[in-house]
């Protein structure tokens, strides 16, 4: 994922309305979806060039003129060397897409954790197979969230219902995205340890996020090692049956969804709307998505007025409180081996200290990690 990324100069705007000849100098950080792996820094100058046959090359490449935008770092620092992607057309409604990704990396000594170097180290958290597959998988979401390419049970909801619930699930993952990283606007303090050694919640406080509702905000998030795969534990999470074994708040009730909107050809990448029978002033939006290289399961609770709202296609700024999980899969060497599993959960700092909002946020990670993790080893 990238975050906090900008562009500091245009150095050719290229044609107009176009990105042809377009040269500019951009920062931004890369990140990993767990609070356990900082960020890599890197500014580079990006070359948007469509050749005569009409294939386009985009590259990559930091250069010692950056020299002027530079700021001191206390992160990885990322130095790209040529990098980027060739895409071609090739005539079907389809695009052939070539990634090369070659970057030098300066990482601060144990600032990646122990359970995750392997995963760092490998191409699916930084590497051209992990940007091509986002790629491939929001150029699906696209397809099917538009209606191009829809399933016959989503044809029940229309286009402007659909549009409304996937602008919505669309900002609750970006803002998920944002708040499990560990970026230069995202600090994580560690908290204690359980008796459980590999599990080592953080937290981090923040204020003022867009998109959320007013006040402050107390986040734990934490990182677990299971021996079950990658897809084992994201079918478990994604089945909303199983929903009632690790969280708190439907315990003891019956989760249906409402409605459930097709992302891509694999039906478990969707968005679904949830209702539980012992919350009737609450619905959960929920969505899941999963390739090769990650997998997200992502939730917010959202009011039963602004889900009518969001299927007759009204526009609307709702505030969102994400929580959810990134399943990455565990690598051994070149062999998959496991998962890491984090979950993220965050509450608004109402009528208690933000110290026991902590104590409340670490608590309720702890008890679902465990749950899940008796439930799937």
């Amino acid at each position: 994922m990238v975050t906090n990324a900008q562009i500091l100069e245009v150095l050719s705007p290229g044609e107009e309305e176009s990105y042809k000849e377009r040269k500019q100098v951009i920062s931004a950080e890369f990140v990993v979806a767990t609070p356990n792996v900082p960020a890599r820094e890197a500014q580079f100058v990006r070359y948007s060039h469509q050749q005569l046959d009409g294939s386009w090359i985009i590259v990559d490449v930091s250069v010692d003129e950056l020299r002027q935008f530079h700021r001191p770092s206390t992160r990885s620092v990322c130095r790209k060397r040529p990098s980027g992607c060739l895409i071609r057309d090739m005539q079907n409604g389809s695009s052939l897409v070539t990634w090369v990704e070659n970057v030098d990396v300066r990482e601060k000594e144990d600032e990646v954790h122990a359970i995750l170097k392997p995963f760092v180290e490998s191409s699916f958290a930084f590497g051209a197979s992990r940007w091509i597959a986002i790629l491939q998988r929001q150029a699906e979401r696209f397809i099917y969230a538009t209606g191009i390419n829809i399933s016959p049970s989503d044809a029940l909801i229309s286009p402007e219902g659909r549009r409304s619930l996937t602008m919505t699930a669309n900002k609750m993952v970006v803002s998920f995205c944002n708040d499990i990283c560990n970026s230069t606007y995202h600090h994580w303090t560690s908290s204690n340890k359980t008796r459980l050694k590999t599990m080592e919640v953080k937290t981090n406080k923040r204020r003022g996020d867009p998109g959320k509702p007013p006040g402050l905000h107390r986040t734990a998030g934490c990182t677990v090692e299971l021996i079950s795969s990658h897809n084992r534990v994201f079918d478990y999470l994604s089945d909303i049956q199983n929903r009632p074994q690790w969280e708190r708040m439907s315990s003891g009730s019956s989760v249906q969804a409402l409605v459930n909107i097709t992302t891509g050809p694999d039906p478990r990448n969707c968005i679904s709307v949830l209702a539980m029978s012992n919350h009737k002033d609450i619905l959960i939006l929920q969505e899941c998505c999963t390739d090769a290289t990650g997998s997200y399961v992502i939730f917010a609770p959202i009011s039963p007025d602004v889900f009518q709202s969001m299927l007759y296609g009204v526009d609307q700024e709702v505030p969102l409180m994400p929580f959810g999980f990134s399943i990455l899969p565990n690598v051994s060497g070149s062999i998959l081996d496991g998962t890491l599993l984090t979950m993220v959960f965050q509450i608004t700092v109402k009528n208690v200290s933000s110290k026991q909002a902590v104590e409340v946020v670490t608590q309720i990670v702890k008890e679902a990690l465990q749950r899940i993790i008796e439930a799937v080893n």
